[in-house]
């Protein structure tokens, strides 16, 4: 067993890891940092998009950017056009690749692939225990590996999640209008629960394809994989032999009423998805990693303690829990609600009404413009649990 010091821990090298490392990098920090994970090895298997105003964050490994998008349910098909706005995605690998290049290059950072075994911590410091037995101390470590003691599953509301399955394909002839993202085409054949294709075209003939279901279970994967046939076909009349798969992703996104828990223990703070940062009615997390990431790197670079994040407004965490509640009791009524968002409001709002930008005016004018009883029903069920 051997043990090593360290100003810093990074537990885990995913997104919320690796964005620390690289505003604590770019801030100029001089403290000794240790970012540990299984492996660095740059994947292919995730795409994270986000709506940005301005300079979007890591602008110079962005893949694709759009600024139309298209949106279907009950019978409404709409082309939306963004203003203020515009739609970015980054690939994993280059995310991933872009990061570590620049970490490899500064000596006080250090990369360790090992199985991570438990984290623990007194009241002066934090102990990483490694799947080998080696021991890493730190005055701090920030993890995204482990659910917090304090979080149980059995006291959620509403344990949604957001599941998907895609695939990026080549196809044989320009079929695509590569300006145009889907956003949510909703698929009403599908009655369990609100699923739609998600559809993000990189060229004409090269897109990724995502069937996406808001419910408590998964699904097996040829159920996904029968759904993108069956849309490849009846949306673009592509058969089987008229395309190639380059790759697959699959994911799961808590969609859930989870309570704040910024630490994990003392001296150990929680980031990313387990820290809170996924937006519960989106499972949105990128823009809120990046925002999250960049304070606390310059609250350590400052020699303060870590900042923690923000928690969301009561009225933001409210409209979370009413929305959680349409879209686990009623499949018709949750398609309802989205297509009177989009059919009422410019997408530039629906962004920052779910950006956590607007104020109570421009909510009631939301709220209001969506059918009332879905969340008539979702606030005297709520009232009756509290």
């Amino acid at each position: 067993m051997k043990t090593n010091k360290y100003d810093i821990i990074i537990a885990g090298g995913g997104l919320s890891g690796l964005s620390l490392a690289w505003y604590l990098l770019k801030g100029g920090y001089k403290g000794e940092v240790l970012i540990v994970d299984s492996t660095f090895a740059p994947g292919n298997t995730k795409t994270w998009a986000f709506w940005f105003k301005g300079k979007p964050p890591f602008n110079e490994i962005v893949y694709k950017t759009w600024r139309k998008t298209f949106f279907s349910s009950q019978g409404y098909d709409s082309f939306l056009y963004m203003n203020e706005y515009s739609y970015h995605c980054i690939r994993e690998s280059d995310f991933k690749e872009h990061i570590l290049t620049e970490i490899k290059k500064k000596p006080n950072f250090h990369l360790l692939e090992e199985g991570i075994l438990d984290v623990s911590s007194n009241k002066k410091k934090a102990v990483l225990i490694t799947k080998s037995s080696d021991s890493y101390i730190a005055d701090y470590i920030f993890q995204s590996i482990f659910k917090p003691p304090l979080f149980k599953k059995k006291d959620l509301k509403y344990p949604l999640i957001q599941h998907f399955y895609g695939i990026e394909i080549k196809t044989r002839d320009p079929i695509f209008d590569s300006g145009t993202f889907t956003i949510m085409d909703f698929d009403e054949s599908f009655t369990e629960a609100p699923a739609f294709m998600y559809v993000l075209p990189f060229r004409e003939d090269k897109a990724l394809l995502e069937f996406t279901v808001f419910s408590k279970k998964t699904l097996k994967k040829k159920e996904y994989r029968k759904k993108i046939k069956a849309y490849l076909f009846e949306k673009f009349g592509l058969q089987k032999e008229d395309y190639k798969i380059k790759r697959r992703e699959y994911g799961e996104i808590p969609m859930d009423d989870r309570p704040y828990i910024p630490f994990y223990k003392n001296k150990i703070l929680n980031i990313g998805t387990v820290g809170g940062l996924t937006k519960p009615s989106t499972g949105y997390t990128f823009t809120r990693v990046q925002e999250y990431s960049k304070k606390l790197a310059q609250s350590i670079i400052d020699g303060k303690e870590p900042v923690l994040p923000t928690k969301s407004k009561a009225r933001y965490r409210y409209y979370d829990l009413l929305l959680l509640h349409v879209l686990s009791s009623s499949t018709e009524e949750s398609l309802n609600v989205f297509k009177d968002l989009f059919q009422k409001h410019s997408i530039d709002t629906i962004f920052d009404f779910l950006s956590e930008e607007t104020n109570v005016i421009q909510d009631f004018k939301i709220m209001n413009s969506v059918k009332a009883s879905p969340f008539l029903k979702a606030i005297v069920k709520n009232i009756k649990n509290d």
